[in-house]
């Protein structure tokens, strides 16, 4: 079977890095957000009064503090990638027809 030579396009391999970066982090966001929602869902009596349970997750406190950020970083990038593999998409093209 034939490769394609429109996937050469650098920006492909761009775009699919920081698509799956903004899907872990918005999934890691929906998760502290519902998390702060519903603080002792899920928790018996017992276990909301426990220090163990006070302990948070490292991940949870930085999606806290930097969460908005990293989102807005990603869909920028995300934005940049993708006018770019737009924008080049020919170049890349005509490149691969040019060497065959």
């Amino acid at each position: 079977m034939l490769r394609s030579k429109k996937s050469a396009n650098p920006f492909y391999a761009l775009l699919v890095i920081a698509g799956l970066a903004f899907v872990v982090t918005a999934t890691a966001y929906v998760v502290m957000a519902f998390r702060e929602a519903r603080p002792d869902e899920g928790r018996g009596l017992a276990a909301s009064s426990s220090a163990v349970s006070q302990v948070e997750h490292p991940l949870m406190v930085w999606m806290r503090h930097h969460g908005d950020a990293a989102l807005l970083t990603e869909l920028g990038f995300l934005a940049v990638f993708t006018f770019g593999a737009i924008g080049t998409d020919d170049f890349w093209q005509r490149r691969a027809r040019a060497s065959k």
